[in-house]
């Protein structure tokens, strides 16, 4: 095999990956995953002694949930919907840096007003907040430049 043919394959890949989407049926499945898996996490909250490890399972189940609907295809899929998907994303990793960034400085100056000791405990920020934060932020700019079109 030539270098030129590895390239050639490593391009086909590439594009494979980057034109990844799923048929429009598993958009519908993303939502009722998301939507259940958010009332177990609310009903999860009032149950006294409910195991940690739980909560993780159905926190990972609505990320993959989320996850569906953003990576679905729409009903009517061209161009302009490709683009659109394409700039909620940018503007979703754009605004989940800053996020990023910025929270624990926020969290540390909201625990010092209060006056709370440990203030360690504020500036954890996990996989499931960002995550969570980044796919709800996306979900929510293509449904907004849809509207606007």
């Amino acid at each position: 095999m030539t270098l030129k043919n590895i390239a050639e394959c490593e391009r086909k890949r590439f594009k494979k990956l980057q034109n990844l989407t799923l048929p429009n049926a598993f958009k519908k499945t993303g939502i009722v995953i998301t939507f259940t898996t958010f009332a177990i996490l609310i009903a999860l909250r009032f149950i006294d002694n409910e195991p940690e490890i739980l909560r993780d399972i159905v926190k990972k189940i609505m990320i993959a949930g989320m996850l569906l609907i953003t990576i679905s295809q729409d009903v009517e899929v061209d161009e302009l919907t490709e683009k659109l998907r394409l700039q909620a994303f940018q503007m979703a990793f754009v605004v989940v840096v800053i996020y990023a960034l910025v929270q624990p400085y926020i969290t540390y100056l909201i625990a010092t007003l209060i006056g709370k000791e440990n203030k360690a405990d504020f500036l954890q920020l996990g996989d499931f907040q960002l995550l969570f934060f980044m796919l709800l932020i996306q979900i929510w700019f293509y449904w907004l430049l849809k509207k606007m079109r």
